[in-house]
């Protein structure tokens, strides 16, 4: 157990800071094909209006943004309208016709917006990320292999505020990029619908949007179709910054419970083992097992592999931002705490809480109204 969740933990972090193959390069007279951007909004996520104003002035030839809210009450339906109102030069629509396809408030709230879109190339993109110039240009490049049926990139974590916004902060740039990074190397993909990017003509062959209404993790179905097509899911090379805001530590603790059950649900068996691979774990196991081979001190041996653990990921933090102080170091040691009280928590339930409702998990991460 020790030396797996060491070895592991060793390749992760080699993984992660392997260099992805360069996309920067644009040959010369290359044609952008058009692209249809979903924006899914559901109320005021922090910095909403700067986060959907980095989409206004992207470097790319040819684009449409189309915001979608299910209700003209959502707050978030203002501060679209504005934007729209303000950048009349920009092919915008602000769409409010929700539909009720399955349990998933998501897919209900842009299925109208996905058949109203003009183009074939479609990135679903949430409203909580911010991109720069050249965020279109990077990620479709790899579309132009016809053997690749989607992209999607690493999320970063920015401006986390309070306690369960720093956690939140420290996991996404911690555990999860490195986890990303592994699956995709050892052919896993896991999607992320935070930057999804795919063909309409390729989601037909498996249903459309349409079918993932029915499941709380659209994004990972959605990748799990593509691969059945015979396709290639890939990680783009560059990640994309999530604005997290402020979070209390119930808001953090409820997202990683739902996130848990939907692995549960859809990869029990790799659930089983994961805590196998918590620092926590694997550091006390080791502790025993170096006093019982060396009579060493457990406390020490135990606070020493930590710390280690800790220095493996700073790399990946400093990647993404963080500084890798004793404020750090604090946080990360409390999110590594809580990931085997979490996992207990996960493992005897199937109910999450997601946008203000309580839904029911299934085998295979079916989802139905608790």
């Amino acid at each position: 157990m020790w030396s797996l969740g060491v070895i592991v933990h060793l390749l992760g972090t080699i993984v992660s800071l392997w260099p992805e193959k360069s996309t920067r390069q644009n040959p010369p007279n290359i044609f952008w094909e058009p692209i249809s951007i979903l924006k899914p909004l559901k109320g005021c996520d922090s910095g909403l209006e700067e986060n959907l104003s980095t989409f206004l002035d992207l470097d790319y030839p040819s684009y449409e943004l189309l915001f979608s809210v299910a209700s003209l009450e959502d707050p978030a339906y203002m501060v679209a309208k504005k934007i729209i109102e303000r950048n009349p030069q920009i092919a915008a629509k602000l769409i409010v016709a929700p539909v009720n396809l399955g349990p998933n408030p998501k897919v209900n709230n842009m299925v109208r917006a996905y058949e109203q879109a003009r183009n074939d190339l479609v990135l679903i993109s949430d409203s909580n990320v911010r991109v720069d110039k050249g965020y279109l240009k990077q990620i479709s490049r790899y579309m132009r292999d016809k053997k690749v049926g989607m992209v999607t990139s690493v999320i970063s974590g920015i401006h986390g505020e309070g306690l369960g916004g720093k956690l939140e902060a420290i996991f996404l740039n911690s555990f999860y990029a490195r986890w990303m990074k592994l699956l995709f190397r050892f052919g896993k993909p896991c999607v992320v619908g935070k930057s999804m990017l795919f063909r309409k003509s390729t989601a037909q062959r498996f249903g459309g949007i349409n079918v993932l209404a029915r499941y709380l993790a659209e994004d990972y179905m959605a990748g799990q179709a593509i691969k059945k097509l015979g396709l290639q899911v890939v990680l783009a090379s560059e990640p994309v910054p999530q604005i997290i805001g402020k979070l209390q530590f119930k808001d953090f603790w409820l997202r990683h419970i739902r996130w848990g059950r939907i692995r549960k649900s859809q990869v029990f068996l790799a659930f089983l083992i994961e805590p196998v691979l918590f620092s926590f774990n694997s550091c006390f196991f080791g502790a025993v097992f170096l006093e019982t081979i060396l009579d060493s001190n457990p406390v020490f041996t135990f606070l020493a592999q930590i710390m280690i653990w800790f220095l493996l990921d700073v790399p990946t933090l400093v990647k993404s931002g963080v500084k890798p102080n004793c404020r750090a170091f604090l946080v990360w040691a409390l999110r590594e705490s809580l990931a085997f009280p979490l996992w207990i928590n996960i493992a005897f339930g199937n109910t999450v809480q997601w946008r203000g409702k309580q839904l029911k998990l299934e085998g295979g991460g079916l989802l139905v109204t608790a």
